[in-house]
């Protein structure tokens, strides 16, 4: 089906998103890879050292 230029203009221009349950969700979180690896590392010596004790 063939799009008019004033629809296809339209869908450019809009600011709200295509899709609106997008806009409620939070964003990912802005963090450096080594930062959420060096976490996970933390977390992962916890729980090993919590079932030592």
């Amino acid at each position: 089906m063939p799009k008019s230029n004033d629809i296809i203009a339209n869908a450019v221009s809009n600011p709200k998103h295509p899709f609106p349950h997008v806009d409620d969700r939070p964003g990912k979180q802005k963090k450096h890879r080594y930062e959420r690896r060096k976490v996970k590392e933390y977390i992962k010596l916890g729980d090993w050292s919590e079932q030592t004790a």
